[in-house]
């Protein structure tokens, strides 16, 4: 028997509810699920990001404020001849102490690394929101795994249910029938044995079943203490069923070779980058400020003398040892790994989507032999029984075809979940997983 998965039964009347649909299901995951808000938060930092790096063209002001104690002032030598004597002049300049204030503006003019760096800004922030879609997919896709698996183990309880029922009322007959005299006390004992066993199948299923909810929770961010019902019954399987899907289109949709085909995009500037640093770089600025002086601390600050200036530089790089070319030979290996990587990602989505194509078409031509052979079993379970009340088949032959009829019904059941994760795991591939979700 499978490993059963389903539904959480809900006893109480206080937790009633509308079942959910799967699209409702992926609309609570997209609000609620904590990923979400860490998906926006990454947009959200890119975009400060870029206004980050779109500050250090813009002009800085700083401030500047400074005291000096000249402890020991330095001794200058004044030729004597300058005076008419023959001995030096020996003079100290300046004060023991110096306030000062200055506040000065800064402008870039041309800088060209930084104006490629402001330009690989904007992939990182379209990184960002092709991230914040693979989140969505993933959550969809993980949503829709534990939504069908919950359906499907719905509909193997229900199958159970019904053999219950059909082993109680048996059960029954031949309890009656042992106590006329009719039957034989030890086909009794077998048909109760093989009641008390599904039972216990039942009772395993409640904690399977309980454990399945708690997978569909936590993959749409629903807290575990909150009510959650799946329809038991006309739920959405056709949509796995039906017709073959759209040929092959190509990895072009697929979110991860768009989010590499960004990170090529970044590297091919930060090289471009990279070697523009061997450039001059222009740049202005305005300063303007006060000096005090004196040679008594009291007084230092009683006399204030304003200056201003403004003027361009110019920085031309001409020796670095090695620390250009070094950086710029990082670069061009990042982007020949980006490159690299992007060529293996194409081919590994490539053949997951072929393999993902064959496995859907196997699947679907299986579902269709697996449902005969439960109308078959069927059809031979009736039989026997019909045999077997006639006196014509023994009860061994009844159960033989019963047990035959539960183990096309658990291929059918795992079948059905092989036919719908093949699905999913085809339009994942095809980057498709989206629309063929929210249709």
């Amino acid at each position: 028997m499978l490993s059963l998965f389903g539904v959480l039964l809900l006893g109480s009347s206080s937790w009633a509810q509308s079942p959910m649909s799967l699209k409702e299901c992926i609309d609570y995951g997209l609000k609620h699920h904590a990923m979400q808000l860490v998906a926006a938060n990454e947009i959200a930092s890119a975009h400060q990001r870029v206004r980050e790096g779109l500050s250090s063209y813009l002009p800085q002001v700083n401030g500047f404020g400074t005291f000096d104690d000249n402890l020991k002032r330095p001794t200058s030598v004044i030729p004597g001849a300058i005076f008419g004597s023959p001995e030096d002049v020996r003079v100290q300049f300046g004060n023991q102490y110096v306030a000062g204030g200055t506040v000065q503006l800064d402008q870039v003019i041309y800088d060209r690394s930084m104006l490629l760096g402001l330009k690989a800004l904007d992939p990182y922030g379209d990184i960002a929101v092709l991230s914040k879609e693979k989140n969505e997919q993933m959550l969809m896709y993980g949503a829709a795994m534990s939504y069908y698996q919950v359906q499907i183990f719905m509909e193997q309880q229900k199958l159970l249910q019904e053999n219950i029922t059909k082993f109680e009322k048996m059960q029954t007959v031949l309890e009656l029938q042992v106590a006329q005299g009719v039957a034989r006390k030890i086909d009794a004992d077998r048909i109760k044995v093989t009641l008390a066993n599904l039972k216990v199948q039942e009772e395993v299923m409640k904690n399977e079943i309980a454990m399945a909810y708690n997978r569909l929770k936590n993959a749409i961010g629903m807290p575990l203490d909150n009510p959650l019902q799946v329809p038991a019954g006309g739920w959405d399987k056709e949509d796995a069923l039906s017709a073959h899907p759209s040929a092959i289109g190509g990895a072009g949709k697929v979110l991860d070779l768009r989010i590499q085909e960004k990170v090529i995009s970044v590297q091919e500037i930060q090289l471009r980058r990279s070697r523009a640093m061997y450039l001059p770089t222009v740049g202005a600025y305005a300063r303007v400020g006060a000096q005090a002086f004196s040679n008594e601390f009291k007084t230092v600050f009683n006399d204030w003398f304003g200056f201003a200036s403004i003027g361009l530089s110019v920085r031309v790089p001409i020796w670095n040892s090695f620390r250009t070319a070094s950086t710029i030979k990082q670069t061009e290996y990042a982007l020949m790994n980006a490159r690299e990587n992007m060529r293996i990602s194409k081919e590994g989505i490539q053949m997951q989507q072929q393999n993902a194509e064959i496995q859907w078409l196997s699947s679907q031509a299986s579902i269709e032999g697996v449902r005969q052979n439960v109308q078959l079993a069927k059809d031979n379970l009736d039989v026997t029984l019909l045999q077997y009340e006639k006196g014509v088949a023994t009860l061994s032959d009844y159960l033989s075809a019963d047990y035959a009829h539960k183990e096309a019904q658990a291929n059918y059941v795992t079948a059905l979940l092989r036919v719908i994760t093949a699905r999913l795991e085809f339009e994942k591939a095809q980057g498709t997983l989206q629309n063929f979700l929210l249709q």
